[in-house]
């Protein structure tokens, strides 16, 4: 989609790494746009009918073509230049081409609606033990995601939220993923609550998917919140409310319970999707952080989890309160169950946890085994 913003400069915000994971999953579709059909789609290098084109389909060398009639090849960045805009190479144009690639994978920023945003989150610390690429995603779960969500409003992901109490949803961090047959993750039958893992840069990395009924409903499924592509270190972040973006940053442990926090105090919220997760989270530096774990009994593996966490954090100097959700101990509930427990007065509730924050003592840390 071209940009309707004349003085903004194309390709600005795009990450051309990410862009180029994601082209590679075009790569059938842009063979055959340009190309017409291979001689032989199950082969690991397509040909086209005159023989005259070939280009690689597997591995690391995906996407790459050669053109024997003339001087053509390169990579799928080469390939929309040429059929795009006419040019030799991409490099006569690169910031151009790198938007007309982002728009054809879904990925550009003037889209319309996709579920996030941009530019990029503040930059946050780097967690510890973080070895990975910060551009590490599963791009065709993504793209085919990207594709396929639409916005919660009117879908059964709203009357899911509504069934949890939560009647105020943020515009973007999450949508209604309808069942596809083209979108390559377990149980694509069933449409889907989707909760984006938004990575250091701004974009999914992958997500998690609540799954729902066709009446909203929470689905039976044996495994009935399934996550895909890189979640890990990539939480999901929903925006605060007006006025309240430099107030502290709440991060819980599961979506409902984030978004929960959400709609009580309008502070922004991120869910780390999971105890395991804490540690890995990119908390800002210089901000006021308060941790909302579901209520695990303190000896349990994820009690445990969860005060390594916090330690980790402390150790590098994170400016840390918890908050308790008014639960029992041990009972694994968070803050969406306080809210849907006291009924009417539950938003009030969840807010009162959240304020009575405390700080982070001795008996709140766990020093991981060397």
């Amino acid at each position: 989609m071209p940009s309707t913003d004349r003085n903004r400069r194309p390709g600005k915000g795009l990450d051309a790494d990410q862009v180029r994971a994601a082209l590679k999953t075009e790569a059938e579709a842009l063979f055959r746009a340009a190309f017409g059909q291979p001689v032989n789609p199950r082969s690991r290098e397509w040909r086209d009918r005159k023989g005259n084109i070939s280009m690689q389909m597997r591995g690391e060398k995906r996407g790459m073509w050669n053109d024997f009639s003339g001087e053509g090849g390169g990579d799928l960045f080469d390939l929309v230049a040429v059929t795009r805009f006419g040019l030799l190479k991409a490099k006569g144009n690169f910031r151009k081409v790198l938007e007309e690639a982002a728009g054809m994978c879904g990925m550009s920023a003037d889209r319309q609606w996709r579920g996030f945003t941009k530019p990029a989150p503040a930059t946050a610390a780097k967690p510890a033990g973080d070895g990975g690429d910060p551009r590490d995603w599963d791009a065709v779960k993504v793209v085919a995601a990207i594709r396929l969500i639409q916005p919660v409003a009117g879908s059964p992901a709203a009357a899911y939220l509504v069934g949890r109490g939560i009647t105020d949803v943020p515009a973007t961090g999450l949508g209604w993923l309808p069942p596809s047959r083209d979108l390559p993750v377990m149980n694509r039958w069933s449409g889907a609550l989707l909760v984006w893992a938004i990575g250091r840069n701004g974009w999914p990395t992958g997500g998690q998917r609540i799954l729902v009924t066709p009446k909203g409903r929470a689905s039976q499924a044996e495994v009935s919140k399934p996550s895909f592509g890189r979640i890990g270190r990539s939480p999901a972040r929903f925006a605060a409310h007006d006025g309240k973006d430099k107030e502290p940053l709440v991060v819980a442990e599961g979506p409902e319970s984030a978004l929960s926090v959400r709609q009580a105090t309008g502070l922004e919220s991120w869910a780390v999707f999971g105890v395991d997760s804490f540690r890995k989270a990119p908390l800002p530096e210089g901000r006021t952080v308060i941790l909302a774990p579901d209520r695990d009994a303190r000896d349990s593996p994820a009690g445990r989890a969860f005060r390594r966490a916090v330690f980790a954090h402390r150790t590098r100097g994170a400016d840390l309160l918890i908050a308790e959700a008014p639960e029992p101990e041990g009972s694994k509930k968070d803050l969406n169950d306080t809210l849907r427990r006291k009924g009417g007065k539950g938003n009030d509730a969840v807010r009162a946890a959240v304020e009575e924050a405390r700080p982070v003592t001795d008996a709140d840390m766990e020093e991981p085994p060397k």
